[in-house]
């Protein structure tokens, strides 16, 4: 983020918080409930939203070197990505071509896959390697036969994948305008440090939610990040499908007495880029957090979360896995142990059929925005 940039979106920070004020959107927006209880609606977004559009799956960190891989568990199809030989990223359906069963499973390294149920092996670029008792299998020629791929893009340190074989990636397109800030943060010098994978019982979109606005977080957070940033008060702004929320570190106000040279914004923020459709990308001050929401087992009412954190540098010391564990911490107990006990209980209610819309403030111009863009990409989805 160049340095006017970071200059104008602190002096727009100062304005809001002198005055009260945040970023905000017109009117209150009214989101039907049904959007996180309605089994056709979900099926709507796995048809289109999930199908037609290029799913964040983390930074390059994530598969670094050769044979890393990293599997998926979703209601779309199963997805099992690997850094080849050639240092070349690439995804498959996690799929043996005999009776379908997977080859890999969760994440870690390997020099080939072998599927446990018949042992047909597959090497990292998804060709097959092994058919046991061949000679019973006469015309499978193996070049024939392999993993089933998808298509990958790999770009400014960062993974996309789209889950429909036939599909290509226009990411200039699906990115849009946020392209550019995201190409700024050489994410590809990122490692990846821990990965934390959680099933909860809560439509895929409410973890999302939680993060496009602290309007909430005086009262569900007085104990853990309310302390840290100013409540209420966000700056915003919308890029195609995809947004920006910043959130102001109460540090913020320590530059109010520096030059504008030495002014720097990522560090006295949170931002939270909302890459459509499911991922939360956090710029922190100084590590990266990914948040992937999908759904899972076709249900409206549960979904897996895969939290990833990224380090600037490798961690060797036990000083720098105290401080990391400790950052991580935080993260898991004010969203997994805060926002989504309490929606949760809120899904609950939601499936009880006594409520038809939830509000959305003009203070919430991140939310408001999320929903538009769902809505949009479905209309135009569905023609």
């Amino acid at each position: 983020m160049d340095q006017a940039t970071q200059i104008a979106r602190i002096k727009k920070a100062f304005q809001y918080i002198d005055s009260g004020q945040t970023a905000t959107t017109p009117g209150v927006k009214r989101a039907p409930v049904a959007a996180y209880t309605d089994k056709p609606w979900l099926d709507r977004e796995l048809a289109s939203i999930f199908k037609n559009y290029p799913l964040f799956m983390g930074l390059s960190g994530v598969i670094a070197e050769p044979g890393d891989y990293l599997t998926m568990e979703h209601s779309t199809l199963p997805m099992l990505l690997v850094r080849g030989d050639d240092g070349v990223a690439r995804a498959f359906i996690n799929m043996c071509s005999h009776r379908g069963a997977p080859v890999a499973q969760g994440c870690g390294r390997a020099a080939n896959f072998t599927c446990r149920y018949h042992a047909w092996t597959y090497g990292r670029a998804g060709d097959l390697k092994v058919i046991p008792d061949q000679r019973n299998f006469p015309g499978v020629e193996p070049q024939n036969h392999g993993l089933m791929p998808l298509p990958l893009v790999e770009r400014h340190g960062m993974i996309w994948v789209q889950p429909d074989p036939a599909a290509k990636i226009d990411l200039d397109q699906h990115l849009d305008t946020m392209q550019g800030e995201l190409a700024g943060y050489d994410l590809q010098n990122y490692v990846h440090y821990q990965r934390r994978v959680l099933h909860r019982d809560i439509n895929w979109k409410m973890p999302i939610d939680t993060f496009l606005e602290p309007y909430h977080f005086a009262a569900l957070h007085k104990d853990t990040v309310a302390p840290i940033f100013f409540g209420n008060l966000c700056l915003f702004e919308g890029h195609g499908l995809h947004h920006w929320m910043a959130v102001m570190r109460k540090s913020i106000e320590s530059l109010r007495d520096k030059p504008e040279a030495e002014w720097d914004f990522i560090k006295h923020t949170a931002i939270s880029y909302q890459l459509f459709p499911n991922t939360i990308f956090t710029m922190q001050a100084d590590h990266v957090e990914t948040w992937r929401i999908f759904p899972v087992n076709n249900r409206v009412d549960q979904c897996v979360i895969y939290f990833d954190c990224y380090v600037p540098e490798p961690v060797t010391s036990d000083k720098a896995k105290k401080y990391w564990d400790k950052n991580i911490d935080l993260a898991i107990r004010t969203v997994d142990g805060e926002d989504i006990v309490i929606q949760q209980e809120m899904e609950r209610n939601y499936m009880s059929g006594a409520m038809e819309e939830i509000l959305i403030g003009q203070n919430e111009p991140a939310l408001a925005y999320f929903h538009q863009s769902l809505e949009r990409a479905m209309a135009e989805s569905e023609g």
